[in-house]
């Protein structure tokens, strides 16, 4: 059973990614201090692995990121391609590292995210996309 901390954890790093460009750190607040903040350049980077990256690549492709930038780097790992009521589904583990430019105590988090892709060829998170049966 997963805590309520990584839960929500997990659900503050989905609305990341789904945010419009804004100063990521203002997302946190209080509560998240120890976690990495990501610039809208992390979560770009991020993106770009998933949507583009992946395509066609087996599951346990793993592609690493880094941004001098913000200097926080880190891993996603394809973990499964499915589809799910007809939309190219990837489910991803991400790795994200602070970098030497994060406040003191800020530490590594891990998330498992699923990404899908829309008719209209944009991307949303779903945590509630299965494979189709069939």
């Amino acid at each position: 059973m997963r805590s309520m901390p990584f839960a929500f954890a997990s659900g503050a790093l989905a609305a990341l990614l789904l945010l419009s460009p804004m100063d990521a750190s203002a997302q946190f607040g209080r509560t998240f201090r120890s976690m990495t903040k990501l610039s809208d350049t992390d979560i770009a980077l991020m993106r770009k692995i998933v949507r583009e990256d992946f395509t066609g690549k087996p599951n346990g492709t793993t592609a690493s990121w880094s941004n001098p930038e913000s200097s926080n780097s880190g891993t996603l790992t394809l973990l499964n391609s499915f589809t799910s009521k007809g939309r190219d589904c990837r489910r991803v583990k991400y790795v994200v590292r602070p970098g030497p430019k994060q406040p003191a105590g800020t530490v590594p988090a891990t998330y498992e995210l699923t990404s899908c892709r829309n008719a209209d060829g944009s991307w949303n998170l779903d945590k509630t996309a299965r494979p189709d049966k069939g």
